[in-house]
């Protein structure tokens, strides 16, 4: 609650600091009387972070007003088990831009700024629409229908006008899945897994609009620059560089895929040697999988987790039916081998390497099971 209210005055503060303004100055303003840009801040190594941030700045010089508007939530880290229910809030907040910049500073990450080319009413315009945002109720944590990018460009559109804007013919790449589109930009490989393992459901879905489809704020600035409102661009390739990163994502060492196609190896190597120890190195890691995906289907509320093609392979229901195994470990294998069979030539991607892999080793786990129990 505490935080929450820190938030709420931050972001009451830019209706305070606009009042003192000159009048005259409003009614009759230059064209760099306001100045608005979007703001991306690159990856981080978190998971959080994979995706970077999008926010928009916004610059009254005369009045000495510097802020940057984003939507934020509660911090993920800190709130687990209520992010994975789904419970987390967010609202649109407005910090000053030196304490937007200094975040970053810590975790060393970079920040460029694109200057949005827009005449001076739609930029006031958006500046009063974002304080009107500001006076919003938080709203459930939606990081894949309401993300940065996308709210971000919703907001410029609010602003200029829908029909204002000419964008450019879209490319080709977005005529794959938004989970397509995202998870193949995240350097980190872990990142990568854990958000494919719980993010499923409409995030595969093909028939949305281009402009929901924008998760990343490299996307966003692509299409930006592709656009025209008012018969100019919106933004130039020309940026300008707040804050140097000193870090970027790095691939690990020891991927999942990798991690993978060793229990796989396991499952292969327990065909003959019969080891339950080694049964279970099999088996433990995907009911992990599987009952965590299972509880994101059925109980929370989380944003695109109202289905997910991994509880086919990874489902826990069996495995409390213990005693029977003799009877369904067979039926099981073949379900996995299916599932892989139809995963692989399904026209758009549903599950990463090591999902697949893992389904194997199931397989071909269950299958050692269903051999034992015969003897």
């Amino acid at each position: 609650m505490k935080a929450l209210c820190r938030v709420l005055l931050l972001a009451l503060l830019p209706l305070r600091l606009l009042a003192q303004v000159d009048t005259a100055a409003i009614m009759h303003p230059s064209e760099d009387f306001v100045t608005a840009s979007v703001c991306i801040a690159s990856a981080g190594d978190a998971t959080y972070a994979s995706f970077g941030h999008a926010c928009l700045r916004l610059q009254c010089p005369s009045a000495e007003l510097d802020y940057v508007y984003s939507y934020e939530a509660e911090a993920a880290d800190e709130n687990l088990y209520k992010f994975f229910a789904g419970k987390l809030k967010m609202l649109v907040m407005a910090v000053p831009t030196r304490m937007y910049v200094a975040q970053y500073v810590r975790e060393g990450r970079g920040v460029r700024e694109y200057k949005l080319n827009l005449p001076i009413r739609v930029k006031q315009r958006l500046w009063q629409q974002m304080d009107e945002r500001l006076t919003y109720s938080p709203v459930p944590h939606d990081y894949v229908n309401n993300g940065c990018a996308i709210s971000l460009l919703r907001w410029l559109e609010d602003a200029i006008g829908k029909d204002s804007i000419e964008y450019a013919p879209w490319p080709e790449k977005y005529k794959c899945s938004r989970a397509e589109l995202t998870y193949d930009s995240i350097t980190n490989d872990w990142s990568r897994f854990m958000l494919s393992t719980f993010i499923a459901g409409d995030i595969h879905r093909m028939d949305i609009e281009n402009t929901r489809k924008m998760l990343l704020p490299t996307q966003l600035i692509e299409v930006l620059q592709g656009a025209k409102a008012f018969g100019q661009p919106i933004v130039t390739d020309e940026y300008e560089t707040l804050l140097e990163a000193r870090r970027a994502p790095q691939h690990s060492t020891i991927t999942p895929f990798m991690v993978a196609v060793f229990i796989l190896l396991i499952s292969l190597l327990n065909l003959r040697l019969h080891n339950v120890w080694l049964r279970w190195a099999v088996v433990l890691p995907c009911l992990l999988i599987g009952t965590f995906v299972s509880y994101l289907v059925l109980f929370s509320a989380l944003p695109c987790t109202e289905w997910s093609v991994l509880v086919i392979p990874f489902c826990p229901l069996p495995f409390l039916f213990w005693k029977w195994r003799r009877w369904w470990a067979l039926p099981y294998a073949l379900i996995c081998i299916a599932w892989i069979v139809v995963v692989l030539v399904f026209p758009h991607r549903l599950a990463d390497n090591p999902h697949i892999a893992l389904a194997a080793a199931m397989a071909v786990c269950n299958f050692e099971i269903s051999k034992i129990n015969k003897h």
